[in-house]
């Protein structure tokens, strides 16, 4: 990526692009808006800038700080654990695993199907939903989403089995007692469940402040998420920085980049474009 700020706005006399960076983007449902965050090295100066589309049109994030001007970095790259997410992923679950017994027992009941043959297909369709769970991200609520279901369809199981041992026992036949043992499988897959919905929590964020020597202001504040993340959000903060591509690269460079052009020059300038070069050589693709 190269020289995508410069691109956009207009340069400096004398102005030309050192390095550039895909470091981060902005997923807001809040605000409906979407957008790319890049950083951009210059001899003169560090571009922030986040070009994204909302429902109200086109959206721009800028801020910059001269060359000369910068006394620090401060970064983080991780994850934050979100009290929101868990909290809909709980729902969610709530949701499906009390829908789905209720949903089985009327579709027996209008297909008139045998207990046996029903606790046979609900045992296939609990099979089906738990097996492809483990071949999702931990991140994706569809993890979520079939343990639930595979828990619910467990507890309908189970919930069959005892009424026919109920009815058994009433009849004088000889309870096959596996109800025992279904729970406490169900009781593995609730655990499960809260494993799924745990990793489902934890979210990437990003941070980024660029100091200036002017003052204790950070010119450049890439602000992601942080703690718990329910106390941004209490705190208005509508929009977290959420890591991209070039996130640890950027991370990893940065600092040099800037010391040696404050301290090198155009030698420092000249080192780093041959670095982006060489590197853009070697990430194409061979013929």
């Amino acid at each position: 990526m190269k020289n995508f700020i410069l691109q956009n706005i207009t340069p400096a006399e004398g102005e030309t692009g050192v390095r550039s960076y895909h470091c981060t983007y902005y997923n807001s449902r809040l605000l409906g808006m979407k957008a790319h965050g890049y950083l951009e090295v210059t001899n003169k100066r560090v571009v922030f800038q986040a070009l994204g589309e909302s429902h109200a049109g086109a959206s721009i994030i800028q801020s910059e700080v001269p060359m000369a001007d910068i006394s620090g970095i401060n970064s983080y790259k991780g994850t934050f654990f979100s009290i929101l997410h868990i909290l809909g992923a709980l729902i969610l679950a709530f949701i499906i695993f009390s829908l789905i017994p209720v949903i089985m027992t009327l579709i027996q009941y209008s297909a008139e199907v045998q207990n046996d043959t029903w606790i046979g297909i609900i045992w296939g369709l609990t099979i089906l939903t738990f097996i492809p769970s483990f071949l999702l991200k931990y991140s994706s609520i569809w993890r979520v989403v079939l343990a639930s279901a595979s828990a619910a369809f467990l507890s309908t199981i189970a919930a069959l089995s005892f009424l026919s041992d109920l009815a058994g026992s009433f009849l004088g036949s000889r309870s096959q007692g596996s109800t025992g043992w279904q729970v406490i499988v169900l009781a593995a897959l609730v655990i499960y469940i809260l494993i799924c919905i745990i990793n489902y929590a934890r979210r990437p964020t990003f941070t980024l402040g660029i100091g200036s020597k002017g003052g204790s202001s950070t010119p450049i504040n890439i602000s992601g998420a942080s703690g718990l993340g329910i106390f941004d959000v209490a705190a208005g903060k509508a929009l977290t920085a959420e890591p991209a591509e070039q996130a640890e690269e950027m991370l990893e460079e940065l600092g040099a980049v800037i010391m040696d052009i404050q301290s090198m020059g155009d030698f420092g300038i000249t080192k780093w474009k041959k670095t982006q070069n060489v590197a853009q050589v070697t990430a194409e693709p061979r013929l």
